[in-house]
């Protein structure tokens, strides 16, 4: 079947973009961003170049879509564990959920990072910032530290700022890797679970909490992550 042929059959726009999409990961896993150009993306999709265009205006339209759409998934993954375990909402299991999904995907850990190798100019936005933070990972994480603070899950004593700052610091250096003693050479869950120890220590009280307040804990931790998800798909 022709090139043609194929962009004539039936299908849905949705189906259509999903299958760009999947190309655009692809090679940008396999190039980086700089190499790949939307010819390339086409033939991949086994579309018409003009087809990708009639989706995205631009190559970096398109990328920006598709980090939006891994973040996108991360995030329902999480939301997903803690509908079924309310547990799974406590500040040291959330991070670590997050690091897992983050290192398990070459993406969205590339998203997380900044890495400029994978992402090129899309590690930076056009407004100056670096892509985690336009994809509203900030405004996300100082949500959950206020819902924490609220149910007494994290210590009050200190600023929120700085348990915000101390999450994102400590979570990027874990996906990032040590530099004297390189991440890689642990286990993936070994690195989270360390992780989790960590932000436990740091950040959250000593007493368990009781059932009632975890569960409503988590109800406004998946609000959270239901606006952040919404956000995206704007």
């Amino acid at each position: 079947m022709t090139l043609d042929r194929l962009a004539a059959s039936p299908q849905t726009d949705h189906e259509r973009a999903e299958r760009i999409l999947a190309a655009a990961r692809e090679l940008l896993l396999a190039w980086g961003y700089k190499r790949v150009t939307v010819d390339e993306i086409a033939r991949r999709a086994r579309i018409g170049k003009g087809t990708v265009y009639l989706h995205w205006k631009t190559k970096q339209a398109l990328f920006a879509e598709l980090l939006r759409c891994e973040l996108h998934k991360v995030l329902g993954t999480i939301a997903a564990g803690i509908g079924q375990d309310p547990s799974a909402a406590l500040p040291s299991r959330l991070v670590r959920e997050v690091f897992l999904r983050q290192t398990s995907d070459p993406v969205t850990r590339a998203i997380h990072a900044g890495d400029s190798e994978v992402l090129g100019a899309l590690a930076i936005t056009p407004n100056g910032l670096p892509v985690i933070q336009e994809l509203g990972f900030h405004t996300l994480l100082a949500r959950l530290v206020e819902v924490w603070r609220a149910h007494g899950l994290v210590a009050v004593t200190a600023p929120a700022a700085d348990q915000i700052y101390t999450i994102d610091a400590v979570l990027t250096g874990f996906i990032s890797g040590g530099i004297a003693v390189p991440g890689e050479d642990l286990r993936p869950d070994h690195r989270a679970d360390l992780l989790g120890h960590t932000i436990k220590a740091a950040l959250e009280t000593s007493a368990r909490p009781d059932e009632a307040v975890l569960r409503a804990a988590a109800q406004d931790v998946l609000a959270a992550l239901t606006a952040a998800r919404d956000a995206l798909v704007a």
